[in-house]
């Protein structure tokens, strides 16, 4: 009969193992182990019960309660000097790597943007004035030019018949009055001639001109927008952005303060929160007893998740304790509450 009593025992054992192994897959080994030793009966407990001592008075198992905090935070720092303007995330909210986190006013760099902007729009200005200017000098010099041919048509035509006239004047073949005549009409074509070409050439070197003006206008106009894309750039480093993926804990300055790179710690956002701490401060009694491999439970107060496994994990010199607990639950956050209880009599192997 004893021998059977131990195998269903044994039997009970190892059903009871191989449950918690599916519902836990996911957390650390030693906190596995942790569970184990947890629900196991104390020696004393399976044989005689030991006489009491006088360090008995300090029970096998506390409970404490303390803040979860993570195990890994990136700070973010302030990417330039200005005046903290507005902030675009709360915290405990999740954060995206890439997201706005907040704004940050430089009145040089503003400065320097307005300029840019007021220097371009200026350019674009001189290049859309010398624009029309080219168009409408290219549609004079085509009329200069088409009243030059005109004239010079007339011209070549006058020339010609003051040759023959004159030709025919000294051959005393044509009277005199008909001959100066010609020879008038020949002079005034080609003062005309002279002084249309003469306005054509004027249109013609405008257009050139203008050419090369607006040519210049145009490279400037170039330098512009590169200087204000450079400014509008400079003043994108006004924007802080979050550099991982995780929960906003926690923001160091508020809307209106001074900032700059030496605000190391502008944000601070919590990453990998798969693997949680809490920070316990026992009583110097309690903290004596207290070692680091001991197995825990952790009780979140205000999440839906309970009984999670644990270890200690640190003493600290400070008097804090440090448990460490596997998180199933994205609900469980850095900042809420939770109580713990500890193991005193028992070590969970590293």
């Amino acid at each position: 009969m004893r021998r059977a009593g131990a195998t269903f025992v044994s039997a009970r054992f190892v059903s009871k193992s191989k449950r918690l192994a599916v519902a836990v897959g996911a957390v650390p080994a030693a906190a596995v182990v942790a569970w184990l030793l947890w629900h196991q009966r104390p020696a004393a407990s399976r044989g005689e019960q030991k006489r009491p001592t006088a360090s008995s008075a300090i029970p096998s198992e506390i409970r404490l309660a303390g803040t979860i905090r993570a195990r890994q935070v990136v700070p973010v720092a302030a990417p330039i000097d200005g005046i903290l303007e507005q902030f675009m995330v709360e915290p405990g909210q999740e954060v995206f790597e890439g997201q706005l986190l907040a704004r940050i006013r430089n009145a040089g760099l503003d400065a320097a943007q307005q300029a840019a902007q007021s220097d371009l729009e200026r350019v674009e200005g001189r290049v859309r004035g010398l624009e029309s200017s080219l168009i409408a000098a290219r549609l004079e010099a085509s009329r200069a030019r088409a009243e030059a041919e005109r004239v010079r048509d007339e011209y070549e035509k006058a020339r010609r018949t003051f040759e023959r006239q004159q030709f025919l004047f000294r051959e005393g073949a044509t009277p005199r009055l008909v001959f100066e005549r010609a020879q008038k009409e020949f002079e005034a074509a080609r003062e005309q001639m002279e002084s249309v070409e003469s306005l054509a050439r004027v249109a013609e070197d405008r257009v050139a001109s203008l050419n090369k003006e607006l040519d210049g206008a145009r490279v400037l106009l170039e330098e512009k927008r590169q200087a204000l894309e450079e400014a509008r750039q400079n003043l994108a480093a006004t924007e802080v952005h979050s550099p991982v993926d995780g929960v906003l804990l926690s923001r160091s300055k508020q809307v209106g303060d001074a900032v700059g790179p030496h605000v190391r710690d502008l944000f601070q956002i919590a990453v990998d929160l798969s693997l949680l701490e809490v920070v316990l401060e026992p009583e110097p009694p309690l903290l004596e007893r207290i070692r680091p491999g001991q197995p825990a439970l952790v009780e979140i107060l205000e999440g839906p998740a309970s009984g999670l496994l644990g270890r200690v994990l640190a003493v600290e010199k400070n008097g804090q304790v440090v448990v460490e607990f596997g998180n199933p639950s994205p609900a469980v956050k850095p900042g809420m509450s939770a109580h713990v209880r500890i193991r005193l009599d028992q070590l969970v192997p590293q």
